[in-house]
């Protein structure tokens, strides 16, 4: 039988989101909903909350054993030092000084930030960094299966748009990134996608209406008034951009494209006279929110764009690496039954074989009378399937070519998977619903009902099967507290990288060494261009920073002072509170600054780019715009849409102020050894059984010589409780870097034992020469009784 909620061609989706109060109680596969039973909401509630619970615990469960990926590891540290970060104070830290040996890597400057903040403050709360990063990914992973739903739902039935959902949660392309690539942020991404879908198609398809009254996640109408719409869709451009810029540029390009789709459907199907206001809807409804969301996140993403030219982003900008990772025709689809996820090492990532097949009954279905009122929903799910695996596949090189600028930027033509993945969960979703209205008319109630689910529960079980069930079984080898600034180093010297990155594209420009070098002695020629002695008497470290350091420096002359930190334009280096001079020097483009004759405090600190204030002001202006938006929304719930927008805008303030940035004291020490000078220690507290991190500071005065440090913990019966000897400066740092004039921060991570009792334990500190620690070097006028001298104290905390 037929339905007479069956829309009319020209309604397009507007069709679907309507809600008939006379709908036949039999017409399962229509998108308008049934009355509930009395009594039965919380059962809804309850199937809703296990549905957002069971893809969480699949993905904790799967990550049980931590994957051994090339990308993984990298993130791993990220979240470590946002965390350290965090814990001095400093909110958004654009700049890791702990990555490249020491030397510091812009990474939040160019790298989105916003996956990272979630697993940190996991981290700070007490959970083990990998514990962390896998709730963080479960939740992500989790509330992307019901952001599908939820988009699927404003157009077809419970079980179409659950099925949908499946598909997006066990796409394998989405596993791909967390199993093999350890992509996380964007694997992360995907959770955005559907929820800007979600937001703007309903206004999309009543373009005429105040209001779009979409059905919910459970059976619920959600109203969406526009401006709260318009508000909804920028949150969730902006939480793309800010996880993942690649994905978001794809899903900019798919939004035009969609939009183009949308104007050539009005003018060839809709109705003639409301072309003009849809033609005018359709295009504004799609463009304005992504326009409001990239100013949103204009904070972040305005200075990663004019920045660029200041790294090795620039490199190779225009290059055609992207044409060895073209899919051919025959290799664009796994044809297993299990999907075989290829290697990281591997150029090309097929997509599964179902997309093909579903493909194929889109062309069938859109010939059923049942697609009537569907056709034009299915079309451009499919149209969006088939144009992404098509952009991965050599067919399309001619514009890639011809858009180089932007397309290369994405490096992988299969990265666009990640748009297909949506826009397949949007046609298994139109396919079941029309094949939903095809049963419903082909007998009694209670046949295809039961045929129905059963159906749809098989191709739920062959999805995840499909999906789940190849997936790499490799383990890392690394635990929790593996994960140190010492492992990064030597994961990066290992393999000749820099900085947790496989290709240095935050490496400053003004660094001219190689990247595979930089940890290590320099060339001959390189080691003989020192500078001459500094003029420097002493130069006392105050306090230390995250982000820099204060000191006073007395100097007969003026001279230079180089930091051990790489040249970039946003370093300030500032004495008696007006700016020096900087710039760079060596082959490390090293900060430099010069100083004046005299004594002076000196205070190096990260500074703000004009690219920042620009994007400071351009998020502001849209915050405003935001603002505006929520004070002209009809919902019952404005004044806390507002509330939380102010809060959020508080939050943002302080932490862009740097009020709560803190220094660690440091303690000073004058200990001249004639090649270097020890001129304070920063020691702040720890527990027993964890690890201490020691800071000396030193300053290069003569021609470089290797030298090991040491600091030992002593009891107050004079034992030595614990200790840590190490190359001075680091084992990245040898001697043949040092330049006379450079500060050398020299961090020693005392290992406490377990059952060290609480208290205060002096600390002290010596150098030797390599082979000979039974004679360590006495500094200039010190006693020979104990060559070792005082650098203050150490808590212990129980």
């Amino acid at each position: 039988m037929r339905s007479n909620l069956l829309p009319m061609e020209g309604d397009c989706f507007a069709s679907c989101l309507a809600t008939a109060k006379d709908a036949p109680r039999n017409d399962f596969s229509s998108a308008a909903a049934p009355v509930p039973a009395r009594g039965t909401g919380w059962l809804r509630w309850l199937g809703g909350a296990l549905a957002l619970i069971a893809p969480a615990v699949v993905i904790f469960w799967l990550t049980a054993a931590w994957p051994d990926t090339p990308d993984g590891l990298f993130h791993l540290h990220r979240v470590r030092a946002l965390a350290d970060a965090l814990r001095m104070g400093v909110f958004y830290p654009r700049w890791f000084p702990d990555f490249a040996f020491g030397y510091g890597y812009p990474v939040l400057n160019f790298y989105a930030p916003a996956f990272y903040y979630p697993p940190t403050v996991l981290h700070l709360a007490g959970l083990d960094l990998i514990v962390a990063v896998r709730v963080s990914l479960a939740a992500w992973y989790a509330l992307s299966g019901l952001a599908a739903y939820a988009l699927l739902r404003c157009w077809v039935r419970p079980l179409p748009a659950a099925l949908g959902a499946v598909l997006y949660l066990a796409y394998p392309y989405r596993l791909y990134d967390l199993f093999v690539r350890g992509a996380l942020p964007e694997f992360a991404a995907f959770l955005w996608l559907p929820l800007i879908a979600w937001a703007t198609v309903p206004k999309i398809a009543s373009p005429s209406a105040g209001a779009s009254e979409v059905p919910g996640a459970w059976g619920v109408s959600i109203g969406a008034p526009w401006p709260l719409a318009s508000v909804a869709a920028a949150l969730g451009w902006a939480g793309l951009i800010l996880t993942h810029n690649l994905t978001a540029l794809m899903a900019a390009l798919a939004g035009l494209a969609m939009a183009a789709l949308w104007t050539a459907a009005v003018l060839l199907r809709g109705p003639r006279g409301d072309r003009r206001r849809a033609l005018l809807a359709g295009p504004w409804a799609l463009t304005w929110p992504l326009a409001l969301g990239a100013g949103l996140s204009a904070v972040y993403a305005l200075p990663a764009l004019l920045e660029a030219p200041w790294v090795g982003l620039a490199a190779g900008a225009d290059g055609r690496g992207y044409a060895a990772h073209f899919a051919g025709l025959a290799g664009l689809f796994d044809r297993s039954l299990i999907y075989r996820y290829p290697a990281a090492s591997q150029l090309t990532v097929p997509a599964p074989g179902y997309a093909a097949l579903l493909l194929i009954l889109v062309a069938l279905a859109l010939l059923l009378p049942h697609s009537r009122g569907r056709r034009l929903g299915l079309g451009i799910s499919a149209g969006m399937t088939l144009g992404a695996l098509w952009l991965s596949t050599a067919s399309s090189a001619f514009l890639w070519d011809a858009l180089a600028r932007v397309l290369g930027k994405l490096q992988f033509p299969w990265r666009w998977q990640t748009v297909a993945g949506l826009a397949l969960a949007c046609t298994l979703g139109w396919l079941l619903d029309i094949g939903g209205r095809w049963l419903a008319s082909a007998g009694p109630l209670a046949r295809p009902r039961l045929a129905w689910w059963a159906i749809t529960c098989g191709l739920a079980g062959w999805l995840a099967f499909h999906g789940y069930a190849g997936l790499p079984s490799a383990p890392a080898t690394f635990r929790p507290a593996d994960l140190t600034t010492a492992q990064m180093w030597e994961f990066d010297a290992r393999h000749g990288q820099l900085g947790a990155t496989w290709t240095a594209e935050f490496l400053p420009r003004w660094v001219t060494e190689q990247r595979w070098a930089i940890g290590r002695e320099p060339s001959g020629t390189a080691a003989a261009a020192q500078p001459a002695r500094p003029a420097f008497r002493s130069v006392r470290v105050l306090a230390q920073s995250h982000l820099g350091e204060r000191l006073r420096y007395t100097a007969a002359a003026p001279g230079q002072l180089i930091y051990h930190a790489f040249y970039y334009p946003a370093w300030r280096v500032e004495v008696d509170g007006r700016a020096a001079k900087t710039r760079a020097v060596g082959d490390l483009g090293l900060l430099a600054a010069d100083l004046p004759a005299g004594e002076h405090e000196v205070t190096r600190r990260w500074g703000v780019t004009p690219a920042v204030w620009a994007g400071r002001g351009l998020s502001a202006i849209a915050w405003l715009t935001t603002l505006g938006l929520l004070i002209l929304t009809r919902d019952r719930r404005r004044l806390l849409w507002i509330g939380l927008w102010l809060m959020a805008a508080a939050v943002a303030a302080v932490g862009a102020s740097g009020w709560l940035a803190r220094e660690q004291a440091a303690i000073p020490v004058d200990a001249d050894y004639g090649i270097v000078r020890l001129e304070a220690a920063v020691a702040p507290p720890a527990c027993a059984g964890e690890t201490a991190p020691v800071t000396l500071h030193w300053l290069a005065t003569a021609s470089p010589e290797p030298l090991t440090a040491f600091v030992h913990v002593i009891t107050p019966d004079g034992r030595v409780a614990t200790g840590h000897d190490a190359p001075l400066a680091g084992v990245y740092t040898p001697s043949g870097r040092w330049h006379p004039g450079q500060l050398l921060p020299d961090r020693h991570e005392i290992t406490l034992p377990a059952h060290l009792p609480a208290g205060v334990y002096q600390l002290k500190a010596g150098v030797y020469r390599p082979g000979a620690a039974d004679a360590p070097l006495a500094p200039v006028g010190h006693g020979p009784h104990d060559p070792r001298v005082d650098i203050g104290f150490l808590e212990v905390r129980p």
